[in-house]
């Protein structure tokens, strides 16, 4: 373990750190990030990275008081881990991921937190359950196939719980392609683009609508709290998918007048 150090990051520091393993500093994703997370820590939010002296930035955590939560759930006085992260094989399996969950509880503890809440799921795109379970998690509420874990630390507390609200879609959205997307991922921004782009090959309009609070985003109708595609109502992708995905998924739901503009386009 000597070889790696979990380092505090701030609004001065953050653009010199790799961002959820994305080092490119021109990137549109990279940059909305960035620009996110100096918005966020005055809110308590903790961005953290694990930096290897011969490899550089190899992990990262990231969480925030439930309060100020970016998932539609309900966590107050608890921390939510967003995301979790070591990347390169060479750094699998040395316990570099309990080690950056060991930071999280210890926060936990000295800002005396209700305990630490982590969603999970069992598709690949998001963190597993397995670290978490080991490490003393149990599940308090489920959406197949997202997990909600808790670690209490005041076992008097109520368990947090998903918030998440699928009726009324159609009402809220209205007819048409509506893209949510929120800036704290910075893969969001790519996805967003090659799904517009998508929708002009199958002569779709898609409105893109910027989630740009923490209660908007807990008001999206999945838990990835972050991104999803909504259509006449329903919920079509859960989080970021490919292009070809998209197409596919549109190929098997639009109907004749599946052209039709459900109102103006908004820039990514």
């Amino acid at each position: 373990m000597n070889d790696y150090q979990i380092l505090d990051t701030d609004a001065e520091s953050i653009d010199s750190c790799s961002l959820c393993g994305n080092t490119h500093a021109g990137n549109l994703g990279r940059c909305r990030k960035a620009s996110w997370l100096k918005d966020r820590f005055a809110e308590g939010l903790w961005y953290k990275v694990l930096r290897s002296g011969a490899f550089g930035d190899v992990g990262m955590i990231e969480y925030a008081p439930g309060e100020h939560a970016w998932q539609p759930v309900a966590a107050e006085g608890y921390l939510v881990i967003y995301c979790l992260m070591v990347s390169g094989r060479q750094h699998k399996g040395k316990g570099l991921g309990a080690l950056l969950l060991d930071s999280c509880l210890r926060d936990a503890k000295e800002s005396q937190c209700r305990g630490v809440a982590v969603v999970t799921s069992s598709d690949s795109f998001m963190a597993g359950n397995d670290l978490f379970l080991k490490a003393g998690f149990v599940s308090v509420d489920r959406i197949p196939p997202y997990e909600l874990l808790v670690k209490e630390l005041d076992k008097t507390a109520p368990d947090p719980r998903f918030t998440v609200e699928k009726a009324g879609l159609l009402e809220r959205y209205g007819k048409g392609l509506t893209i949510l997307a929120a800036d704290q991922c910075p893969y969001v921004a790519k996805t967003v683009a090659r799904i517009v782009d998508a929708c002009k090959t199958l002569g779709l309009e898609p409105r893109v609508a910027r989630v740009e609070t923490a209660e908007a985003s807990r008001e999206l109708p999945t838990p990835y709290g972050v991104f999803c595609i909504v259509y006449d109502g329903e919920v079509i992708a859960e989080r970021p998918i490919s292009a070809t995905r998209f197409m596919s998924i549109m190929r098997g739901v639009s109907k004749p007048d599946a052209t039709r503009s459900p109102g103006p386009t908004t820039s990514s």
